[in-house]
This record gives C-alpha cells, sequence and structure tokens, in this order.
C-alpha cells in the first residue's frame, strides 16, 4: 500500500527521453502533499516525457521493495499502490518464461507480466491497486485501477500532459490546474450521496473507473474497460454443495490476504461478515490477532461493541474497543473530510477514521468484512427490488408508487415504495438509490445547477447493459458491486485508512471469490425474504449459531440525535453561511426547511443534512485560497465548526 502520482507530457514524446524533462519540482510537491500514504520512503524518478513521484507504506519485501522498480533493461518502469495476492504463482510463471527479477515485492511481477502479455498483465491480477507504467520503448503510459475499485486513481488531462495519483491533492499540488467547480457532479452526489466514477467536483479531475485502464501516448489518451467478464447465471447449481464450495473459496480467499511481511489485524463489528473473517484469518495467524471495534456513549440499540467483543474474545484475539460521543464528531469530521477529499453521505466515516487512528498505534495492516452486502443481496433495497414485480401485479404501477406516502417520516420506506412501480429497471435503479429525488433538486437548485444534464440513469446504464438478460436482482446486483459500492463504501475505507498509513483489505471481495458469487442464481442469494442466503449458510461452518442468527444492525451514530440539537447550530454557520458553495448553488430557504423539520421531529432528514454539510466541507477544501495540498490545508477555515 503506497501513493502513487506523476505527469507525462503527450507533445514530446519519445524524443523527450534525451531532450526536456518533466520538473522534478512538480514531482516533489506531488509527493510531498500525501505524507499519510506513505511514511517509509519518498522517490522522484524524472524518465524525460514522463516522471513518477511514489510515497511507500512497507508491507511486502520490507528492504527491497523500493520503487519505481524497472524491468531488466530498465526500458519499462512501474509504481503502485496496493497488494497483488496471486503475486507468487505469477512470478513462478514468469520466471520459467525467463524473467530476472531484482526484488521480492508483489508489485515488480506487474512490469514483468507487462512485458510478457502487454496491456492483458492486469486482468491477471488478483488484487486491489491502482498503478503507472511508463514504457520508454513506445513512449506510454498505462494507468490502471483493480477490477472492484478498492484502490482509487485520479487523473487530469488538459490536452499537453497528463497528471495522475492516488489522491485529488497530488494533481492540485500543481498550482496550475484550475479548481472549477464540475456543476453536473454536483447534481450527481445529491442523487446518490457520494461521487460515482468517473466524476469529482473539480472539473477536469477524473476518477479512473474500476476495472479500467488508461493508455495515454502522444496522441493522447485511450480509456477502455479491460474486465468485461459477464456472469452467466449457474441454472443446474446446487444449493449446500454451493455453500460447501464458497466456505472453501472464502477461507482460501482471508489465507491470500493474509500475506504480509507485518502482523495483520481485523476490523471486527458484531456481524456475521466481520466475524466469518476473523475466524479464517484465525487459522492462519500463529499469534492472537489483534481486533478493532467502534462503538458508541450511551445506550443505543444498533451500538455492536459488546456483541463485537464476544465474537473476539472466542477466538482468542487481542481485543481493542473504541468509543466515541459528540465531541468525537465535532472534532474528527474536519479532518475526516479533508481526507476524503470528496463529500459523502455515510455517517460512518468519522468513526471509521477514529478507529484507524488507534489501529495505527498496533499494526499497519488489517482485513475487514466490508463488502459482502452488495453483491450477496445484504441490504433492504435488495428485497424492494425481488418483489416489486409482484407489488406491481398485485396493486398497479400507480398504488405500488404512493404506498409509503402514509408514513412521512420513513424516508427509506418511501423511496423502496416509490420505485416499486417503475417498470423500466434503470430508472427504478435510480429511484432506489436517490438522495434527493429531481424534484427534490430542482426545489433545492439555483439556475446554474437546474441547468445540467447530468443524468444518475447514464452512469448505471454503463454497468448495467452487459447484463440486461440477467434477472433483475442480480442486474441490480451487478450494478452496485461496481457503482456504490467502490465509490462510496471503499471509497472512504481506503482514504481514511490511509490518512492514518494503515493498509485495510476486503478478502470477501477477493476477485475468484466475486467471481463464483456472481454465477448464483438470485435465489442463493435471497431466499424466503433473507439476503446473502448462501453466505450465512458457509457462516455455520465458521461461527456458532448464535452470532449468524444475531439480528444485523448495521453501522450507524447517533446523528440522527445531533443534528437536532448542537450539530443542527453547525449545519447553520457551515451550509447556510453567506460564503458557502451551497448557498451560491442552492436555496437557502429550502434548506433551512429542512433543518426545521428535522429539529421538529416532523421528517427525519439527518441523510439530506449529512450529505449537504459533507458537500460544503468538501468544497471549502478543494476551492478555498488555501487549497488542499496538505491534509492540514484547512485548519483556519475548519475551525468555525467548533466556533
Amino acid at each position: 500500500m503506497c501513493g502513487i502520482s506523476g505527469v507525462f507530457h503527450y507533445s514530446r514524446g519519445l524524443s523527450a527521453l534525451a531532450g526536456d524533462h518533466v520538473s522534478r519540482d512538480v514531482l516533489e510537491a506531488m509527493a510531498a502533499s500525501m505524507p499519510h500514504r506513505g511514511p517509509d520512503d519518498s522517490v522522484c524518478e524524472v524518465f524525460g516525457a514522463a516522471g513518477f513521484a511514489f510515497r511507500r507504506l512497507s508491507i511486502i519485501d520490507l528492504e527491497g521493495g523500493r520503487q519505481p522498480i524497472p524491468n531488466e533493461d530498465e526500458s519499462i518502469w512501474i509504481e503502485g499502490n496496493g497488494e497483488i495476492y496471486n503475486y507468487r504463482e505469477l512470478r513462478a510463471e514468469l520466471e520459467s518464461r525467463g524473467h530476472r527479477f531484482r526484488t521480492h515485492s508483489d508489485i515488480e511481477t506487474i512490469v514483468h507480466g507487462y512485458e510478457e502479455w502487454g496491456l492483458g498483465v492486469v486482468d491477471r491480477l488478483n488484487g486491489i491497486f491502482g498503478f503507472a507504467i511508463f514504457d520508454k520503448r513506445l513512449g506510454r503510459i498505462l494507468l490502471a485501477r483493480d477490477h472492484l475499485g478498492v484502490k482509487p486513481l485520479y487523473w487530469y488531462d488538459d490536452g499537453k500532459r497528463l497528471l495522475w495519483g492516488s489522491e485529488m491533492r497530488t494533481i492540485l499540488s500543481d498550482t496550475t490546474v484550475p479548481r472549477q467547480l464540475d456543476v453536473d457532479s454536483l447534481r450527481l452526489f445529491l442523487h446518490f450521496g457520494y461521487l460515482p466514477s468517473p466524476h469529482t467536483l473539480v472539473n477536469n479531475i477524473k476518477k479512473l473507473r474500476p476495472g479500467h485502464l488508461l493508455v495515454a501516448d502522444e496522441s493522447g489518451i485511450d480509456i477502455r474497460r479491460y474486465w468485461n467478464d459477464v456472469p452467466e447465471t449457474r441454472a443446474d447449481a446446487d444449493l449446500d454443495q454451493t455453500a460447501r464450495d464458497y466456505t472453501d473459496l472464502f477461507t482460501e480467499a482471508v489465507e491470500r490476504q493474509m500475506v504480509s511481511d507485518v502482523p495483520v489485524g481485523c476490523l471486527l463489528s458484531g456481524g456475521v461478515d466481520s466475524g466469518m473473517v476473523l475466524a479464517a484469518a484465525s487459522k492462519y495467524s500463529d499469534t492472537p490477532i489483534k481486533t478493532f471495534t467502534v462503538g458508541f456513549e450511551g445506550a443505543y440499540d444498533y451500538d455492536e461493541a459488546a456483541a463485537a467483543a464476544e465474537t473476539a474474545a472466542l477466538f482468542g484475539a487481542e481485543h481493542h474497543p473504541i468509543t466515541l460521543d459528540f465531541n468525537d464528531f465535532d472534532g474528527i469530521f474536519r479532518e475526516t473530510i479533508d481526507y476524503l477529499e470528496e463529500p459523502v453521505l455515510s455517517q460512518s466515516t468519522f468513526a471509521y477514521q477514529r478507529m484507524t487512528q488507534i489501529v495505527r498505534e498496533h499494526v499497519k495492516v488489517v482485513v475487514t468484512g466490508q463488502g459482502a452486502d452488495e453483491p450477496w443481496a445484504g441490504y433492504d433495497r435488495y428485497l424492494g427490488e425481488k418483489y416489486s414485480q409482484h407489488a406491481r401485479w398485485l396493486f398497479g404501477s400507480t398504488i405500488a408508487e404512493t404506498l409509503g406516502e402514509g408514513v412521512p417520516a420513513l424516508a427509506r420506506f418511501r423511496r423502496g415504495t416509490s420505485a416499486l412501480g417503475i417498470k423500466d429497471p434503470v430508472k427504478r435503479f435510480a429511484a432506489i438509490h436517490q438522495v434527493f429525488s429531481p424534484t427534490d433538486v430542482d426545489q433545492l437548485a439555483g439556475p446554474e445547477l437546474r441547468a445540467s444534464g447530468a443524468r444518475a440513469e447514464d452512469l448505471i446504464e454503463y454497468w448495467q447493459g452487459p447484463v440486461s438478460h440477467l434477472d433483475e436482482l442480480n442486474q441490480l446486483l451487478y450494478v452496485d458491486t461496481r457503482l456504490s459500492l467502490p465509490d462510496d463504501l471503499l471509497f472512504y475505507g481506503d482514504k481514511l485508512s490511509m490518512s492514518n498509513s494503515v493498509e485495510a483489505r476486503v478478502p470477501i471481495l477477493d476477485r475468484e471469490l466475486v467471481d463464483f458469487i456472481e454465477r448464483l442464481p438470485s435465489s442463493f442469494k435471497l431466499r424466503r425474504g433473507n439476503g446473502k442466503h448462501v453466505h450465512k449458510m458457509a457462516a455455520n461452518a465458521l461461527l456458532p449459531a448464535e452470532i449468524v442468527n444475531r439480528k444485523k444492525f448495521g453501522f450507524a451514530t447517533p446523528v440522527d440525535e445531533w443534528f437536532a440539537q448542537d450539530l443542527g447550530d453547525t449545519f447553520e454557520r457551515v451550509v447556510l453561511g453567506d460564503s458557502s458553495l451551497c448557498a451560491a448553488h442552492l436555496d437557502r430557504n429550502a434548506m433551512l426547511s429542512l433543518l426545521n423539520e428535522h429539529r421538529s421531529g416532523r421528517r427525519n432528514h439527518r441523510r439530506h443534512l449529512t450529505a449537504l454539510l459533507s458537500l460544503e466541507l468538501a468544497a471549502e477544501n478543494l476551492f478555498s485560497s488555501e487549497g488542499s495540498s496538505s491534509p492540514t490545508a484547512l485548519t483556519t477555515s475548519l475551525n468555525r465548526l467548533s466556533a
């Protein structure tokens, strides 16, 4: 796990190898902007037309894995962020073909694989990664992001040069890059509550989509999707045998992801997913695994700290509970948004940030239970999708759309029922995911935002099109695993763990495991109203029944109550202030109405208020005069949160 960044000049081409060079000052500024991603080493390397700026967090080959790494004749160089879990198998194959390795690093496998298989090397990898390869022979740069987008990769193209980085701040450290709001991205954020790839708030800075690569040479850039596998449902699959096969694959995935030259810990909730990971990981650790859990002060029925402690004790783990209250939120949320760089709806971000601060005092690497709900249909919204056709048949489209109108306090219920009557799957999927509906946005928006033509349906259709032949629940699971999962849960998981120089791994999203899951009938995932069916069957082989059958709470915070109290005052100061981005682009009275309705208890607008507060803080970070070239750039401007 590291941080990568760099520059490539199109017009200089191959002749630049012996001529004018990329500025080392620019590269050094890029490297200096993300010390948290690589406290163990910093390297800048100029190759004429291209330059790499690299930060290292040492996990594998602690002494010899320094990057960037070349091939044998130094005609190809790589810098990479992430871990390649099948690197040993690939290395053995490449050595049998005559390749000579300089290090024991997993990343070096990619540069020799590129020599052997060209762009096809990317689809041979099982891992989490964002990397850049400079091919001196062809005068081109290759950027690639892992299959499911666990690791982020940003890029900027002004027609003359390409800049890239693991974070936006590396690109913005070049002061010639303009900081202008992308209004289309603003509209999409209001719909989704996160920024779906390739969008960011900054005009012309993009995120490479999961499972995609970018090739740049003298003629410009070419972006392609390399992970094109379309799952074909196994109609003849046997339920019991599938559960046994999945159990074996699951434990193998955890074993692969335990590879490390430093100790590996585990982020633990009281639920099944992280419990399964701990159970499997315990088999491959010679010492008690250090586990970490966040809880909240007070009696909250969604606080799983006690349940997590029971699970940790069951496997002899060295458990570290962490307790938070509002004062922690008020202090940590500021730096959380700074490190995220982008707005997010999730209220668990600040807790994740605090937890990884504690983790860093004990281990550099953790395995987590993240990522099971999207491929396995673990969320309530999938239950609605499964039975939406029945609702339209029983009630008709009009009645199905209005089933939730009598329950105004239950925003999630209303979103689900309002989508039931929409026959077109793309439009229905968009409705299921909306935070602010198109009508809400039009009521909130100023003229510039209303004029935006950005459509959530376009982003959903990009992923849904190739699998439109599957049943509609499997379509939605496929889309969510590539859209909401990488740009929401995995996005903040990476940004915040790496803000504390911690590598977070996600065994449930091991590539071989996801390939297996996506070929299963949807009835193996959602059965008799319960999601993650085969996943839970496998859990019975790893965990006691009381853990497997424990009520699922999900990770939540007391933000509802906080917005009705002190956090509501913060919202007024920050979001509704005269100089705020929200006030410039959204209707202040409409936003105040949301806050007042929430305070009164008439409606629960926690999601809307969290989204707007996060948006404003991210915008201050990106567009303030201080900029975002360092993690502490916003200390002054954000101090008014607690003023």
